[in-house]
């Protein structure tokens, strides 16, 4: 839900129709809920915790360890507001991608608006509309 009263901020506008299941790749933890995830292309419907200038494809949502099965899957939002820990200098109107620390983000080389902008920045969180 968007909040409003002391100004607008975009973090956290969901998009429940863009909420799709996805293996996660080995290694995503519980903790890793609420970070920026990339296209796994080892392996197919896989995502992975974004790495240095991946592509931010949405935010983690969900987690499931399903021991019994042997894989681990999760819900991940492709469209919306998303909260992200940023790193490096970034600003209003600049595009992210993935950053050296999983799940992080930082400034991409050349804005594409097309894919995701960076809306508000609170000291290391950033949001973004993608």
């Amino acid at each position: 839900m968007a909040i409003i009263g002391q100004g607008i901020s975009l973090r956290g506008m969901t998009h429940e129709k863009f909420h799709y299941p996805f293996y996660l790749a080995s290694g995503i933890t519980i903790a890793d809920v609420g970070k920026a995830v990339a296209l796994d292309s080892s392996a197919a419907n896989t995502v992975k915790l974004t790495g240095a200038d991946e592509q931010v494809i949405g935010q983690l949502v969900s987690f499931e360890d399903r021991g019994v099965e042997g894989v681990l899957v999760g819900t991940v939002s492709l469209r919306g507001g998303f909260k992200f820990t940023g790193e490096g200098v970034i600003a209003v109107g600049d595009t992210v991608v993935g950053s050296a620390t999983a799940g992080t983000v930082k400034v991409a080389a050349a804005v594409d608006h097309s894919d995701n902008m960076v809306v508000e920045i609170d000291g290391t969180n950033i949001t973004i509309v993608r």
